[in-house]
């Protein structure tokens, strides 16, 4: 009975792993289209650059968390896989927290007060403090699971399926992680700039006026 009841065991674990990567096959989220003809100034193509990049993360970021649930208990792991999945499930912990305490810090700065739930995470999405923090977190959990788990023989032979899934979250993450740092540069130099150029104004302003 004890072959036959781990066999079947098994077989269940991976029909969940299946169903719910199958549930969980959902595009990320798209951003708005123009009409044909129209195109964004450059200032507003940035932010929406970086609105919609932190919307596919956070996205991403809901799919792995429902994948490291599917785990389940870490207890039949050998011990250094239990520490690499013991880290995944750390830094996600860290990004539920730092979620968390950026909108309540928008909330405060936008004088809303209310329970935050899901629904009130759009309150960041274009937020370039939350969109660089996130970002760092997100590309630390997908270089974790693809420099650490990827290799490891025991998680993979544990969870077969799961593990392609872990592997290809990540290496989407890490295609979305590029191209917001990317954004959030793009977005600083221009912040830079204005800087700037509102100094040089002022001082343009003294000078025309002490003469």
């Amino acid at each position: 009975m004890g072959p036959v009841c781990t066999a079947q065991k098994r077989k269940n674990k991976a029909q969940e792993e299946k169903e719910a990567i199958r549930n969980s096959n959902q595009p990320c989220l798209e951003s708005t289209s123009l009409a044909a003809g129209q195109s964004l100034p450059l200032e507003l193509k940035n932010q929406s650059g970086v609105e919609e990049a932190v919307q596919n993360l956070m996205q991403l970021f809901k799919r792995f968390t429902m994948f490291l649930e599917l785990v389940g208990n870490l207890s039949q792991l050998p011990q250094h896989t239990r520490d690499k999945l013991n880290n995944c499930i750390a830094i996600k912990q860290n990004i539920s927290i730092i979620i968390q305490n950026n909108v309540k810090r928008v909330m405060r700065e936008q004088q809303i007060i209310k329970r935050i739930d899901e629904s009130d995470y759009y309150l960041i999405f274009n937020d370039r403090k939350f969109a660089s923090t996130f970002n760092q977190m997100m590309s630390k959990l997908a270089n974790l699971v693809l420099t650490e788990l990827k290799p490891d023989e025991d998680f993979q032979n544990a969870f077969p399926i799961l593990a392609v899934s872990f592997e290809e979250e990540a290496q989407k993450i890490n295609n979305i992680v590029e191209k917001l740092k990317n954004n959030i540069i793009v977005s600083i130099r221009k912040g830079s700039s204005q800087h700037s150029i509102s100094i040089n104004q002022q001082q343009s302003n003294r000078k025309a006026s002490q003469q």
